[in-house]
């Protein structure tokens, strides 16, 4: 049995748009080098076929070198670290000996102010100027002069993320997106981002 595994977040271009996020995982590994039982927190395989899971704790174990168990028997040790981080982020309902825990994940939430914010490759302006469409979330703002006299640009002001923000990179999230010739998204390792299920783009063509 395995379990439901995190999005593997990172503030790297170190992905590329060949390389898979993995949904789920074993529930406890370890190596022959490893004192304890860890947990998994993700798992990337790679183009090349290699796999990675990513542990709770930081640690990681690679392809197929690694033991991985779905219970323990008593007495064996378990990373503290890492079970009650898996247990506090709702990937287990219940904690060690019944304790409530508490963990929240960073990168998992939207961001609070839209990442199309203050960024002229974002911004779509529409005639004569003073109002433009961000191409990350497709709402409608004030176009200003930004910048200063070393980075002058015109772009869209900050603004909280619209219904229609498009969905994050598995690997990048929203930090690293990037504007096509026909509007669409991409971020920085070629990923094509689109806007939510049941979010109504087409009602709101780019300019």
């Amino acid at each position: 049995m395995t379990v439901a595994l995190f999005p593997h977040t990172s503030s790297f271009g170190m992905y590329g748009a060949e390389d898979e996020p993995l949904a789920t995982g074993p529930r406890f590994v370890r190596t022959e080098r490893m004192s304890r039982w860890h947990r998994v927190r993700s798992g990337v395989r790679y183009g090349t076929g290699r796999t990675v899971y990513s542990l709770w704790c930081g640690s990681s174990v690679f392809d197929d070198r690694f033991l991985s168990r779905e219970s323990l028997p008593a007495g064996d040790v378990v990373c503290a670290t890492c079970d009650g981080r898996a247990v506090g982020s709702g990937q287990e309902p219940v904690g060690p000996a019944g304790r409530t825990l508490a963990f929240t994940p960073l990168g998992l939430t939207p961001p609070v102010h839209c990442p199309g914010s203050r960024s002229d490759r974002l911004t779509r302006a529409i005639p004569p100027g003073t109002v433009g469409r961000c191409l990350a979330c497709g709402d409608l703002h004030p176009v200003r002069a930004m910048g200063g006299p070393y980075n002058g640009r015109a772009a869209i002001v900050q603004h909280p993320p619209g219904g229609r923000l498009v969905k994050p990179c598995p690997f990048h999230r929203w930090r690293y997106l990037d504007a096509q010739p026909d509007g669409s998204i991409r971020c920085s390792c070629g990923r094509e981002l689109t806007a939510p299920a049941g979010a109504d783009r087409a009602a709101h063509p780019q300019p």
